[in-house]
């Protein structure tokens, strides 16, 4: 499962992530939308054992800007903690941008939130340059593939051509895999016949509230 954020205004409806996260960007609050996120899965998971369910990791996103943190996986422990629920139950998802900025800290924050017990993913790989550097250097559980990789004219040869060799080598990796953005059955079969590990889109199901 993945926490996705939607922000429904008094006056202007319902509003999608794309038009308020790149302001949250340029303004410094994707910070304390990142701290609410967090607080509000892990506040949600607590519930659910609490209630005696059986629960599934969730991821949350962590953004780029959060990274230039050094002190940032303890950070993450901290607001966790507050609830008292295991850090496997949550995911923490990282875009491979983050990759451009302070290498040194990103490498050490990640080592230290799996040693946490946390799992790690890198969102969105292929969308950025730096993808196959970023998996030499970078220890992740999870790589999710673009969705843009299933769009198009040329989805079903060139991308999935270049989808299957991902899926290999990150299996070879001991990377789980997740493909994002599917909404055809011919998607679904391809990516069963790879030996994908995770498939999430329009095909299955819309985003829902909890």
């Amino acid at each position: 499962a993945e926490a996705l954020v939607r922000w429904i205004h008094p006056t202007e409806g319902f509003v999608p992530p794309n038009k308020f996260i790149p302001i949250f960007e340029r303004n410094g609050f994707i910070l304390k939308l990142d701290d609410y996120m967090l607080h509000e899965v892990a506040r949600q998971q607590a519930e659910w054992i609490e209630q005696g369910w059986k629960v599934v990791p969730i991821s949350v996103n962590v953004s780029r800007a959060h990274f230039t943190r050094e002190d940032l996986a303890e950070h993450i422990c901290e607001i966790v903690d507050q609830y008292h629920v295991p850090h496997n139950v949550i995911e923490l998802e990282l875009t491979e941008s983050a990759f451009f900025d302070d290498k040194q800290v990103l490498l050490t924050t990640v080592r230290k939130l799996r040693n946490a017990g946390f799992s790690v993913s890198m969102d969105d790989f292929g969308a950025g340059y730096s993808s196959l550097n970023s998996l030499k250097e970078l220890s992740i559980d999870v790589l999710k593939i673009d969705a843009d990789f299933f769009r198009g004219a040329d989805s079903l040869d060139r991308g999935m051509l270049i989808v299957s060799e991902v899926i290999d080598l990150a299996k070879k990796l001991n990377m789980k895999i997740v493909a994002e953005g599917i909404e055809s059955r011919e998607q679904v079969d391809f990516l069963t016949d790879q030996e994908c590990d995770m498939i999430q889109g329009y095909y299955f199901v819309n985003p829902m509230p909890i």
